[in-house]
């Protein structure tokens, strides 16, 4: 193996090195120290601290993705976005519904009389209405469609009258058409286009907002697998302190070493212990951080529960396309996309502002059947005795109606126009100015695209390199621990120069860990961020 030989050919150059009354001295000593092989770390297999009995609950990355997505309170606070959304667009679409109305009314009324066309010196007229009408604001070109059904019932004991009781009923069917103003939109329409985009920028932030916690999740798996690994690196630096602490005690026993090297290698022990436990505290909180993600809320049986994340990273030397990656983002990334929308909010704002500025002018058409009915009545020459002539009732007039006996038609034009309307052109200018803004707006989210996954995509070569140098510099590390370990065996180094290689490994290897964790972060950063904004 090449670490093992590398160990040996440095071995034997340090046996050479040593004095000579060394060499003859521990001879057969060196010689079973040119076997010792170098124990490298191997990331992803430690185990979390476990209480005795106690069983992890193992997780896999893609496991702990589907449960955040499935339980996650920000997720599931998330999806009821576009539900709320939907309701606004109802609302704004509420504007064109139908609305139908009735009144019924009933008046008694008794007159005095003035002349004698008044029908007697006293009459009395009792008189009900019922009235229904059907109205509908069109969603296209701003008309507006009525029907209007209106009845009513007279009864008097006025001497002139012919009808009595007399039921009279109309039928009223009018449109009216703006032809300038309120012709291409209006405000109502607006408010309906708004809202429509505005539920696909919800949709875009739900999809930014998920991809957000994915990426959170994602940070905080490999974080915690990070915190577990360090656990294990620091229980190895323990392991080597105490055995060094025995090491010297057994020299101070035989004579070949001092008490100032077993309390040196104490303190290197007491120094191991601190470290072991900081790294116990940051798993608990980094498991923590990590369950807030995954969790329902606070009866949760996983909260009790000890996570062992069991993936294991693939590296591979990255195959980055940051020009194809830009264009991709561009294209399809949910803040882009938004500010895109927004801006097709401003055009909708800008055109009711220019249409509010035209003349109302506006067209309306009516058509209108009525009838009567009721009891007919014929008197002989003024206010005589009435004889009945024909008896009727209220479908008279219903029939006359769909016999189209009485039809009256009529087109009506309206036209007004406000002098001065200088408010209409502030609103006017101030609404292209609006718009200028969000085209400025959406030219720098672009540059400010480009840049962010420019950046990120170099971070993902650059992070593999550093992974790649704190790989050597861990081999490198641990080779030159071992080298230490045979000089300490046979005298030639000292407890300083020892705890000062055994710190270099715990060091190396705590720095390869956090550049694998950079670098498996950057990879997923520029995935994501292909798609969402940071």
């Amino acid at each position: 193996m090449k670490c093992s030989s590398a160990s040996g050919a440095l071995v034997t150059a340090l046996v050479l090195s040593l004095p000579c009354g060394l060499v003859a001295q521990d001879t057969v000593q060196v010689r079973d120290s040119l076997q010792v092989q170098v124990e490298t770390y191997v990331f992803g297999y430690a185990l979390p601290p476990l209480e005795a009995g106690a069983v992890p609950v193992e997780m896999s990355l893609e496991e702990a993705i589907a449960r955040a997505l499935e339980v996650n309170l920000n997720v599931q606070s998330a999806r009821l976005s576009p539900v709320i959304q939907d309701y606004a667009l109802r609302v704004a679409q509420a504007a064109f519904a139908t609305t139908v109305s009735g009144t019924y009314g009933y008046n008694n009324a008794t007159s005095l009389s003035t002349s004698q066309l008044d029908g007697g010196n006293q009459t009395n007229t009792v008189r009900q209405t019922f009235n229904t009408s059907i109205a509908k604001p069109m969603p296209w070109y701003g008309g507006r469609f009525s029907v209007n059904f209106n009845n009513s019932r007279t009864q008097t004991d006025n001497s002139f009258a012919t009808r009595n009781p007399s039921f009279s009923s109309q039928v009223n069917l009018s449109y009216t058409q703006p032809l300038l103003a309120g012709f291409k939109t209006d405000n109502q329409r607006a408010a309906v286009q708004t809202q429509t985009i505005q539920a696909q920028i919800t949709d875009l932030q739900v999809l930014s907002q998920v991809e957000g916690i994915v990426g959170q999740v994602q940070e905080a798996y490999w974080a915690l697998r990070a915190a577990i690994e360090q656990i294990e690196i620091q229980r190895r630096s323990l392991a080597e302190a105490e055995q060094l602490v025995e090491q010297n005690r057994i020299r101070l026993q035989l004579g070949r070493g001092t008490q100032y090297q077993v309390i040196q290698s104490q303190a290197q022990l007491a120094s191991a212990q601190q470290a072991l436990l900081n790294a116990e505290v940051q798993w608990r909180n980094r498991e923590f951080a990590f369950k807030q993600l995954i969790l329902g809320g606070a009866t949760d049986p996983l909260l009790y529960e000890t996570i062992n994340p069991v993936d294991l990273p693939s590296v591979t030397p990255p195959s980055v396309d940051i020009q194809a990656a830009v264009a991709t983002a561009l294209d399809q990334r949910t803040d882009i996309r938004q500010q895109r929308q927004q801006q097709r909010i401003s055009e909708v704002n800008l055109a009711v502002t220019r249409n509010g500025r035209l003349p109302d002018l506006n067209l309306t058409a009516s058509y209108a059947l009525q009838g009567v009915g009721g009891d007919l009545f014929d008197r002989s020459g003024l206010g005589g005795d009435p004889v009945l002539v024909q008896q009727g009732g209220y479908f008279d007039g219903l029939n006359s109606i769909a016999d189209f006996e009485a039809p009256t038609w009529s087109l009506q034009l309206q036209a007004s126009y406000p002098i001065g309307n200088t408010a209409d052109e502030a609103n006017l200018e101030r609404a292209r100015l609006q718009l200028r803004q969000q085209e400025l707006a959406l030219r720098e989210q672009e540059l400010a695209i480009v840049t962010q996954v420019t950046n990120s995509g170099l971070a993902v070569d650059n992070t593999f390199l550093q992974y790649q140098a704190a790989q050597r510099s861990r081999e490198a590390a641990e080779l030159n621990a071992a080298a230490e370990q045979v000089r300490f065996n046979v005298g030639a180094a000292t407890n300083f120069e020892l705890v000062a290689a055994q710190n270099q490994v715990t060091s190396a290897r705590l720095a390869e860990l956090q550049a694998l964790i950079a670098h498996l972060n950057a990879a997923a950063a520029f995935e994501r961020i292909q798609r969402v904004g940071s």
